[in-house]
């Protein structure tokens, strides 16, 4: 994603930045409204994925420990551990994702 914002940019000739917040786990999914139908989706799984972008850098993905843990096997590396302060779950340790590993 990174690199294809970069991409938009060179071509565009202008200065979008990316961060993301990445959290797994169940969620509510559906389609709400009935003049103008949305598909959203809800839950704390997204909430802590949400908060993981606000208080991440801008370029830089980062992720929950436990989400880390899966990614581990598929050759994904991560900076040292942190905490972040997360509304209504408190300090919550997190990463931030360097790079995969190519196999």
């Amino acid at each position: 994603m990174q690199d294809c914002i970069k991409r938009i940019n060179k071509h565009s000739f202008n200065n979008f930045q990316l961060r993301m917040g990445i959290n797994h786990g169940s969620l509510v999914a559906g389609v709400i409204g009935a003049t103008k139908p949305q598909y959203d989706i809800w839950g704390n799984t997204v909430n802590v994925a949400s908060r993981m972008e606000s208080t991440g850098k801008i370029g830089k993905v980062q992720i929950t420990e436990d989400s880390c843990h899966k990614l581990d096997r598929y050759g994904f590396r991560f900076e040292e551990p942190h905490f972040v302060q997360v509304k209504g779950k408190g300090n919550m340790r997190a990463r931030f994702l360097i790079d995969r590993v190519a196999s």
